[in-house]
């Protein structure tokens, strides 16, 4: 079987936007092993992002993707139920992320189980 790999994407813009709770590496690390997938935790902070009084402020007009601030969880496995597992464990615990760009960069394969998954867990769509 082939890898399935997604990027889950969440952006601090709001409350609507970023994830219930702050994502840490010893969760994902947790959710991992118990589901024999691998994940990593990168955090992008863009360059205009700034903070007034708890209130996230960034310029993003005119940004590439990779250059406004977001919190981005890579998730990879050959096997689908593992996959299918810790999608549905990072949704439960952080919810699905909910911008357009939220699975920009995954396997075409990835997208549609996380779509079905986002739906059913989450009322994503």
């Amino acid at each position: 079987m082939s890898e399935i790999m997604a990027k889950l994407r969440w952006f601090p813009v709001g409350p609507t936007a970023g994830s219930l709770v702050p994502i840490k590496k010893e969760d994902l690390h947790s959710i991992a092993k118990q589901y024999g997938v691998s994940i990593s935790l990168e955090e992008v902070v863009g360059q205009s992002r700034r903070e007034v009084d708890g209130i996230i402020y960034e310029e993003t007009l005119g940004k590439g993707i990779e250059e406004i601030s977001q919190t981005i969880v890579t998730l990879s496995t050959d096997v689908e139920e593992a996959f299918r597992g810790a999608i549905r464990a990072l949704v439960k615990k952080y919810r699905a992320p909910r911008t357009t760009y939220a699975t920009l960069g995954s396997t075409e394969r990835a997208k549609r189980v996380m779509v079905e998954l986002f739906d059913e867990d989450d009322g994503w769509i």
